[in-house]
């Protein structure tokens, strides 16, 4: 419909991969082209063909299949790209997996990542017929061919590679930091196309508040289905704390968090471009009646995307501090804070300090800090020091710094070693990739996870786990260069533990009094993000414990790391008690309850939410 009437239609360059198949399907990516409401599976699309390269891409047709998919890998790789750019690293799936993208997965008003099929699915349906926004009443619209709706989808996939314990909800912001990191991709993704920013530029007069293509996310599907307006929108609420304290459905929570980050962006780029208005106002700041001179608008442009790229870069690489299970909004702020205090002390542009006040006035704070200031919000530092390089089971961090900067070549291949399921032996083949010379004289990726393994299994109580309670899981193990202020890489070392506790699960018995299945009760874990630098230290330890299983195992430490450990089993107390009521909570709202005796937070599913929703 954009296209339609404007007549444009957008480019998106994305790398280019010599060996993409028909589909397209490459490293990273594969395109399944099947619509199984019609059982018919339609022609793949070779964007390595010449025909089709001497075009740069086929131009986009509703009525050709082919062109759908070519937007959903395009728009697909665009959004890895981010994320690989801002996070530090280059991204890869699990093992050689890759995702599926299938763009007329069925017909219905939804799209949704299914976590299962490693896909996200999308749908196909008919314009609402009494208001079908710009449509023809009863027009086919399809899901795929919408920009925002592939970026949010695809933005869930990669949250659950990032973070895959995030979609077991264990407290309301769980789910709603998955929808509002979404939406905050999605709509940050609209600056980078200059001439959609422009546009919005000249139509409001550069405040871009009333540049609505810009700020809402899917206007089309959202008009589309009778609701008249956009899905969502990143402004236009009040600036309390009112909607965040009702909201309990996980997109009407994430969509507060949202609301703030562009409330701080808004401000800054307002700050920004105030000298601008001033010259070209002749000092009032009012601008005259009449169309942007072109040269302001194309300042104001550069400078609109700039400032986007700066928050979306605060928030992807404040992935790397945010705990391995039970996320809250609030751990959100103290892991931005954290990570930019680090690559930005001085914080110049004050951006820090706008987008704490943003997330203060729509009551998004962390609980238990004494004020909002850099001091308080930034992680703690380990109650007692740690170093990754000490102990018996002292790591050798040189093989994964190694690993991680080779990996910034783009022609190299290593194996991540938070990917075990295909790391080889020591110098092994697995199919299809060459072993780097490096693996094969350095300790393999496998000697080395068993190493970190071992060293968190000896420091479990000192990392918030308990050494009696079972297996102690390591989830991710990797080193990422972060840009810091001065333009530089700041190497760190990221390391993800969890543990599984059975003991405290729910106990309850079906009909028959026999015990629910391991699989129909939810998980309980604790979990420690554990942040050092290359030489080892621990910076930065992110917790979330739960009660220990035995006290009597404590009498046998040291007086220092008894207390460690007591603190951490107080902590968690407290934190298995917030669970279980909002499990109790979820349990009370849920109609099904009465009828399973599945928990309720299992059956919480994007599929689900999303169908909710009408969509993303």
């Amino acid at each position: 419909m954009s296209t339609r009437l404007s007549g444009r239609f957008l480019t998106i360059d994305i790398p280019f991969e010599t060996d993409l198949r028909p589909g397209p399907a490459g490293r990273l990516l594969q395109v399944v082209d099947y619509d199984a409401a019609r059982d018919l599976w339609y022609l793949p699309v070779d964007l390595n063909d010449a025909a089709i390269l001497a075009q740069r891409g086929m131009q986009p047709a509703e009525n050709d299949p082919r062109t759908h998919q070519q937007v959903v890998y395009a728009v697909a790789m665009s959004v890895i790209e981010r994320f690989e750019r801002f996070g530090g690293r280059r991204f890869r799936w699990r093992g050689d997996d890759k995702l599926r993208l299938v763009p007329h997965a069925f017909e219905g008003r939804n799209a949704y990542f299914d976590k299962d099929r490693r896909a996200v699915l999308f749908g196909y349906f008919r314009a609402d017929l009494r208001d079908p926004g710009a449509n023809l009443p009863g027009q086919m619209i399809f899901t795929c061919l919408s920009v925002d709706v592939i970026a949010h989808e695809v933005t869930h996939a990669i949250v659950h590679r990032m973070r895959r314990y995030f979609s077991e909800p264990t407290h309301p912001d769980v789910l709603a930091w998955h929808e509002a990191i979404a939406d905050l991709v999605a709509l940050f993704n609209h600056f980078g196309f200059p001439e959609v920013v422009s546009d919005a530029v000249e139509k409001s007069e550069g405040t871009l508040e009333q540049g609505s293509a810009l700020l809402d996310l899917a206007s089309e599907f959202g008009e589309s289905t009778g609701r008249g307006a956009a899905l969502r929108s990143a402004i236009g609420s009040p600036r309390t704390p009112d909607a965040f304290l009702k909201a309990v459905e996980p997109h009407d929570r994430g969509a507060c968090f949202v609301a703030a980050v562009f409330d701080a962006f808004i401000d800054t780029y307002k700050a920004q471009i105030a000298d601008l208005r001033r010259i070209a106002s002749a000092g009032t700041g009012i601008l005259p009646p009449g169309a942007l001179p072109p040269d302001l608008v194309k300042r104001v442009t550069a400078t609109a995307a700039m400032n986007a790229d700066r928050f979306m870069e605060m928030v992807v690489r404040a992935f790397e501090y945010l705990p391995v299970v039970d996320v809250t909004f609030g751990d959100v702020v103290r892991a931005i804070v954290t990570s930019d205090r680090e690559l930005y002390p001085d914080d110049v542009a004050h951006l820090r300090a706008i987008l704490v006040e943003a997330f203060r006035r729509r009551g998004i704070y962390p609980p238990g800090v004494t004020s909002l200031a850099d001091e308080s919000l930034v992680w703690s530092k380990p109650p007692l020091d740690l170093n990754l390089r000490g102990g018996i089971n002292a790591v050798d961090l040189a093989p994964l710094i190694l690993e991680a900067t080779l990996d910034l070549d783009t022609g190299s291949t290593v194996y991540f070693a938070d990917d075990p399921a295909t790391t080889p032996s020591s110098g092994e083949d697995a199919p299809g990739r060459a072993v780097p010379e490096h693996l094969s004289s350095q300790p393999d990726s496998r000697r080395l996870r068993k190493l970190i393994h071992n060293w968190g299994v000896e420091h479990a109580y000192e990392l918030g786990l308990d050494k009696a309670a079972g297996k102690i899981e390591i989830v991710s193990a990797r080193v990422v260069y972060l840009r810091a202020s001065d333009g530089q890489p700041r190497p760190i070392v990221s390391i993800q533990f969890a543990q599984r506790r059975d003991d405290l699960k729910d106990q309850r018995t079906d009909e028959a009094g026999s015990q629910i299945p391991r699989s129909q009760r939810a998980a309980v874990r604790a979990g420690t993000t554990v942040i050092a630098r290359v030489d080892g230290r621990v910076e930065f330890l992110v917790t979330k414990p739960l009660p220990l299983s035995d006290r009597a195992k404590l009498d046998d430490l040291s007086r220092d790391l008894k207390e460690c450990a007591l603190a951490f089993d107080r902590a968690g107390t407290e934190r298995l008690g917030s669970i279980r009521d909002w499990m109790g909570d979820v349990e009370d709202m849920d109609a099904l309850s009465a009828w399973t005796v599945e928990p309720a937070t299992l059956r919480l599913s994007f599929a689900r939410l999303h169908a909710g929703q009408d969509g993303a």
